[in-house]
C-alpha cells in the first residue's frame, strides 16, 4: 500500500482497518485470503487472526469457492457495513475538499 486512504488516515493504520478499507475500495470483486492480505498490505498470519471475527460479525461474507480457495467480499447487506461505506464516502469528500484548498 503506497498511499493511505482517507479512511485509514482518520481511523488508524491498523490491520483490521486496512482489511476493511481494501474490501471497501474493491466492492465488486471477491478475493481469496491470500489476495486480501496482499491487497490490504497485512501479513497473512495477521489476516488469519482477524478474519474469523469479521466473518462472525457478518462484515465479510464468503461468496464462492474456486478450487480449494474460498472467496470473500464485504457484506454490503450488513447495516454496520452500510454505515462504514457512508462514512468512507463522507471522509473522502472532506479529504478531497481539504486537498483542493491546499493546492489552490
Amino acid at each position: 500500500m503506497s498511499e493511505k486512504s482517507f479512511f485509514i488516515e482518520y481511523f488508524g493504520d491498523l490491520p483490521r482497518i486496512r482489511i476493511i478499507d481494501f474490501l471497501m475500495d474493491n466492492l465488486v470483486y471477491d478475493y481469496s485470503l491470500v489476495e486480501i492480505a496482499k491487497g490490504a498490505g497485512v501479513a497473512y498470519t495477521t489476516l488469519i487472526d482477524i478474519f474469523p471475527d469479521l466473518i462472525r460479525k457478518n462484515i465479510v461474507k464468503e461468496t464462492r469457492k474456486v478450487g480449494k480457495s474460498r472467496m470473500y467480499q464485504l457484506n454490503r447487506e450488513n447495516p454496520a457495513v452500510k454505515v462504514m461505506l457512508a462514512v468512507d464516502m463522507k471522509i473522502s469528500e472532506l479529504g478531497i475538499k481539504e486537498m483542493l484548498k491546499i493546492t489552490v
